[in-house]
Parts: structure tokens; C-alpha cells; sequence
């Protein structure tokens, strides 16, 4: 047993299973618990340290804990009779009291275009409260290359002159470079006209044991991230961990799963290492699964097979290989968002039956490439708005990074329908494909 997991009470549920899951954070399993066993240890606990917050989503139960130097957080899994205690060196909790929040502004979720110019992935969401502030999940990729400049605009053009933007929270799913490398450039250019009140994440570290498969350039930009929020040591970082429920002014936020309950399986598949949030506003539920896989699919629909219905999904991974068929039947969204360009939509239709199913069980679906989509809560079929087309491939510069190569039939086709959603005429196509 690790240094951290000795400072509890023993723990007799038989084999422990360790798992050293992040800087200054272990993890325990224990397979075949008994529910009272769990409570009668909950017990133990609250003798030793101060219980802070007890939580249930749909029939799992946890309890969290503080010590004098660390967070304990505790969960009972009956689908499997398993328990994981988490013991944790960062001690910032998210918010865990349930806000009565008055605000003017609509509660409203942006599918933001990110600039696919030169790159088919990366996502950002944006988030407004009724009180004006922004919470906001991931950012684009570097080779967005003009995204924390759109971002910026974005927010300033939506917040009162004279006011500094007001970001409540920036929540990263992982740390895959097109999810966190804008943010790092947003940091270096804007702070002087921002508060953020709180990063939230649970990102594997940079040299964590399963990281063997993992690109150098990952590690890269994992180590440029953790650097970047070093130099702001004013931002709180919250870890996030699963069966957390936590409130930003009137937005519900449910931590479903983490890569920490992939354990006893591997992270090998990086993508699995995905926080999976699910947001609750003015009555609707909007789950964002990040680019969870498999792995994490089947344990969100072992232990939430009710909890998972959504009106709005984000579709994992881009719509690329994520989550199963089920997982898709299980939410039911009556709208489908796809973090990805027209191009990989087109040619990847056919291959993840998980995307039919989740467009055959929609009533509308959206392209981030296609413009930035408005969703005002709570959702109103035929009330959503899409914004102008802003951003359109540079095929040149595409097939000097990628060598993707296209069709010139199929170029003017995209070229076209970028002009008919509103997108400005571009010089390098003045004179064809």
C-alpha cells in the first residue's frame, strides 16, 4: 500500500487493488463490497476526518472527506459490488451547495466553430449563465491558429464594455493537444482582460504509467499546459473526481467518470482518460463526454443506464471511434453536436454505426465546422441558431501537413456550401479548384 492510502483506516474488504493515478492523488479497488460494508466504512471515516458532502446519482452512492492534508473521496458501485477510494494531495473541492441564482441573461450553450483551416479535430463549448459569466469546455487545437484571438472576441463581444470577461470556470475533458493548446495561448495574450475564477480538470499526468503508447508531442503540450497555469497561480485548479456534483451560479455540473474508474484496464487509449460531465440548466441535460472510448462507454452504461438520458449530446470523440451504439440509445438526445469538420462527417458516416444511431434518434444535428451554433435553454426544437460560416480548409495547407487529397468536384461542393451558409469569398479560390 502507498504512503497516501496509510493515512486511513484499514481497510478490510479483502485484495486492494492500487493504482497511482495522478501527482499526489492513489486510488484503492476493491471488487465483491457489500453496500453495508461500504456504509459501516463511511463511518470510520467521519471519526477520522470531516465529511464534506454525500452525493447519489442514481443509486451510487459517495461521500467525500477533508484532511488536514488531503481529500478523500469515496464510491460504492452496486452494478458490480465494487468501491474506489481516492486520496488526493489538492485539496480545492468544487462548489458542492446548490445555487438559488437570479440573473437577465439566457442560459445559453455555443458550439463554438473552431478554425479547421489546417486541422480536421479539436472542440470548444461555451457556456453562458443567467448571470452573464461563462464557463467553458476545452479549447481548440494549435493548428486552430487564430482561435484564442476568436475566443477572446467571442466573450468580449457578449460581456458589458468596461467589464473584464468573467470565465466562472474553463473545464478540460483531457489533455489532448486539441483540446487544451489555445487555452495556453489565451492565457499568454488575454489575462489582462479576464477573470477566471477556476480551472477544473483530471488530466493524466504527462509521465503517468500507462503513457508508453502515447505521442511525445502529447506529453509536450501536457507539460506546456501544467507551465502556462503554474504562472497563474491565482486560478484555482480543482481536480475533479467522479460522483462530484457541483453548481455554477444556475449550472448543475455531475462528474460521471474519469480515468479513474478505467482501473483495473489500462490508459493506454489516452481517450479513455476522459472526464465525462454532465450539465443540467433550466431543465434540460447536456452530457459531454470529451473523447471518451469504449472503456469508459461501458462503465457509464453499466452504472447510469436512466441517469445518461440527455435532451443535448456532444457526440464522444468527435463522432470518430468513442462510444457504443448503446451508450447513444441510452442518452436519446433530441440533439446531436459533432465536434468535427464536414470533411471527416462525410467519411466517417459510414463506419461508426454509433453515429447513425445517434442521427437516426435526433431531431437535429450540427457540424462545427458548418458555424458556430446558439442553444438557448431550455431547448425549443426549431429555435436553434447558426451563426455565419467563418472558417474553411485551405486544401494546400492541408495536404502539406496531412496529405489529404480531395477531388476538385468535391472541393467546390464544400467551397459552395460554406458560400451558401454565409461565409466570405476566400482569394485562394478565386480562380477554381
Amino acid at each position: 500500500m502507498s504512503f497516501l492510502l496509510k493515512k486511513l483506516p484499514d481497510m478490510n474488504f479483502g485484495e486492494l487493488q492500487f493504482y497511482p493515478s495522478n501527482e499526489g492523488c492513489e486510488l484503492a479497488l476493491f471488487n465483491n463490497v457489500s453496500e453495508d460494508a461500504f456504509l459501516q466504512y463511511c463511518e470510520r471515516l467521519s471519526g477520522v476526518f470531516r465529511l464534506v458532502n454525500e452525493n447519489v446519482i442514481e443509486n451510487n452512492a459517495f461521500k467525500f472527506y477533508v484532511g488536514s492534508d488531503f481529500i478523500v473521496c469515496i464510491g460504492y458501485y452496486p452494478c458490480n459490488n465494487t468501491l474506489r477510494i481516492v486520496v488526493d494531495t489538492n485539496r480545492n473541492l468544487p462548489d458542492f451547495k446548490k445555487k438559488y441564482v437570479v440573473g437577465s441573461e439566457k442560459t445559453t450553450v455555443w458550439q463554438f466553430e473552431v478554425d479547421h483551416s489546417l486541422i480536421d479535430c479539436g472542440m470548444c463549448y461555451i457556456i453562458r449563465t443567467c448571470t452573464g459569466k461563462f464557463f467553458i469546455i476545452d479549447s481548440p487545437h494549435t493548428y486552430s491558429i487564430n482561435d484564442c484571438e476568436r475566443i477572446h472576441n467571442f466573450l468580449r463581444e457578449r460581456t458589458p464594455a468596461g467589464e473584464k470577461i468573467h470565465i466562472a470556470g474553463w473545464f478540460f475533458s483531457h489533455g489532448h493537444d486539441d483540446h487544451i493548446t489555445q487555452f495556453i495561448s489565451f492565457l499568454g495574450f488575454y489575462m489582462g482582460d479576464v477573470i477566471i475564477d477556476c480551472v477544473y480538470h483530471n488530466i493524466i499526468s504527462p509521465d503517468h504509467r500507462d503513457g508508453g503508447d502515447w505521442m511525445d508531442t502529447h506529453r509536450g503540450y501536457l507539460k506546456l499546459f501544467n507551465n502556462a497555469l503554474a504562472l497563474h497561480p491565482e486560478i484555482p485548479i480543482v481536480r475533479l473526481h467522479t460522483g462530484q456534483t457541483f453548481y455554477v451560479d444556475n449550472l448543475k455540473f455531475d462528474v460521471l467518470c474519469s480515468h479513474e474508474d478505467v482501473f483495473p484496464n489500462d490508459n493506454s487509449n489516452y481517450n479513455d482518460s476522459s472526464v465525462v460531465l454532465m450539465l443540467s440548466a433550466e431543465g434540460n441535460k447536456v452530457l459531454f463526454p470529451g473523447d471518451a472510448g469504449h472503456e469508459e462507454s461501458y462503465i457509464l452504461e453499466a452504472r447510469y443506464p436512466g441517469y445518461l438520458s440527455a435532451d443535448i449530446v456532444q457526440q464522444a470523440h468527435h463522432g470518430h471511434f468513442g462510444t457504443t451504439d448503446n451508450f447513444y440509445r441510452l442518452v436519446g438526445a433530441r440533439v446531436a453536436l459533432f465536434p468535427v469538420t464536414q470533411i471527416k462527417f462525410d467519411e466517417e458516416l459510414d463506419h461508426w454505426s454509433a453515429n447513425r444511431v445517434s442521427l437516426d434518434i435526433a431531431d437535429e444535428y450540427y457540424i462545427a465546422s458548418n458555424g458556430t451554433v446558439e442553444i438557448n435553454l431550455p431547448y425549443k426544437k426549431g429555435e436553434i441558431t447558426v451563426y455565419p460560416d467563418e472558417t474553411f480548409e485551405s486544401f494546400k495547407g492541408v495536404y502539406d501537413l496531412w496529405s489529404y487529397e480531395y477531388t476538385p468536384e468535391y472541393k467546390k461542393k464544400l467551397y459552395d456550401e460554406y458560400l451558401a451558409r454565409g461565409g466570405k469569398p476566400l482569394d485562394e479560390y478565386k480562380d477554381g479548384f
